[in-house]
């Protein structure tokens, strides 16, 4: 099944879910990324390419705005402003702003969107091209400041109008965003959790999911995809007729459980957060109904929810926190999923390699950011019948010839990578 992507934005829903998980908005200056030594790390890991050095683990929090500016400006083409503002672990709090064009920054966004959904040449060689002046724009002005730090992890903080750039698709000149840093998303620092939570020990995985569903296509992966996450870890795996609506709240509710993978598809449909829908084995549950989460859960937060093979109404103003506000109604630290509709086979890849990494000790951050190595160099490939990862095992098996065929070109475009995007705490 071949999805069609397109862009997602993110952000109507954030005051509501403010108010609903008791947040407040924190000042830049009040927050700070932490240190090396307090994030910890099971086991050094290597994505075939280069290893993962925990030593120079240092990541640092960069909000991201826009300022209306019309008549403000001394470019007369220009009608706001944007405000980079980065938050290091340690020394001064630093920032940089230049004028902006609204108009010509949602054309490039719109064009680089295009690119990405016809899997087109990005023209990442020519300066022109969407993916290096959407990079020149937004992080061009800080890029020295993230160098003279050493940044190797970023927290960002952006703003409406933001939350849809697909920031690992965009390009230096050498290389894409999401394979130089690992960076995670916020919609606001007040919904962020930023203290490392403290290893817990016979933490387990819940994966659930549904393959067959009346009046939507078949996720026929979804099975594989569940047993491949959880392997290596204690877990529970409930599928299709087993994933009911009542089994994610109980389960997902227990403190026991710290990360929660759901294979299914979801939709965001016009008229706010009651109008969500997350579809079960049984039927569909409410976004409301996951509030639950974080209500049986008490101060145990959940690490991580990830949804794959989603299925998102895009553009909607009243829906544009999509996958984000499951994970944030029910209190996750960290949500995991999909700006636009991506192959399934390319998905259900992508998940399993992520958690191989995940389970060797990456942040969860790093963990996503050696995943879209591998893909984008090849490492992660079509052998056969079989989706070999970045270390050489099997990720998924028993491909049909359909489904071989549509990866068969390989996974390095990033529509296959750049579009799975992590909101809420990288470490």
């Amino acid at each position: 099944m071949t999805r069609h992507p397109g862009p997602i934005q993110l952000t109507s829903l954030m005051a509501w879910l403010i108010l609903a998980l008791g947040g407040a908005l924190v000042p830049p200056a009040a927050v700070a990324a932490p240190s090396a030594a307090d994030v910890p790390f099971v086991a050094p890991a290597s994505d075939g390419a280069s290893r993962f050095n925990p030593a120079s683990y240092n990541p640092a929090i960069l909000r991201i705005g826009f300022s209306v500016a019309k008549g403000k400006t001394a470019h007369p083409e220009a009608d706001a402003f944007l405000d980079l503002t980065l938050i290091p672990p340690d020394g001064e709090v630093q920032g940089a702003r230049r004028e902006v064009s609204l108009k010509a920054f949602n054309a490039l966004l719109r064009k680089l969107y295009g690119q990405l959904a016809s899997q087109s040449p990005l023209d990442v060689s020519d300066p022109r091209a969407p993916a290096r002046e959407l990079h020149t724009i937004l992080l061009q002005p800080i890029a020295e400041l993230l160098q003279k730090h050493r940044i190797t992890t970023v927290l960002i903080s952006a703003d409406a109008g933001l939350q849809a750039v697909p920031f690992a698709a965009l390009h230096d000149g050498q290389s894409f965003l999401g394979e130089r840093y690992a960076f995670g998303m916020t919609p606001a620092l007040g919904l962020t959790k930023l203290a490392v939570l403290p290893e817990k020990a016979n933490a387990q995985l819940l994966a659930a999911g549904a393959s067959v569903f009346e009046g939507l296509n078949p996720l026929p992966l979804v099975p594989q995809e569940l047993v491949r996450v959880s392997k290596g870890r204690a877990s529970e795996i409930f599928l299709n007729q087993r994933f009911t609506p009542e089994v994610l709240l109980q389960k997902a509710g227990d403190p026991l459980f710290d990360r929660v993978h759901v294979a299914t598809h979801a939709e965001f449909l016009p008229g706010g957060p009651a109008a969500a829908r997350l579809y079960s084995g049984t039927g569909p549950m409410s976004l409301p109904q996951l509030s639950q989460l974080r209500q049986r859960r008490g101060e145990a937060q959940l690490d991580v929810f990830s949804l794959s093979a989603c299925r998102t109404a895009l553009g909607d103003a009243d829906s544009e926190l999509g996958f984000a506000g499951l994970a944030l109604q029910a209190g996750s630290r960290s949500a995991i999923g999909s700006l636009w509709y991506v192959d399934d086979v390319a998905t259900s890849a992508l998940f399993v390699q992520f958690y191989r990494y995940l389970d060797r000790g990456l942040p969860k951050a790093e963990a996503l950011q050696y995943t879209r190595r591998a893909m984008a160099s090849g490492r992660l490939r079509l052998v056969g019948d079989q989706v070999i990862g970045a270390g050489g095992d099997v990720l998924l098996s028993g491909l049909t010839t359909a489904q071989q065929r549509r990866i068969s070109a390989g996974l390095q475009h990033p529509y296959f990578w750049a579009g799975i995007q992590l909101l809420g705490t990288p470490w």
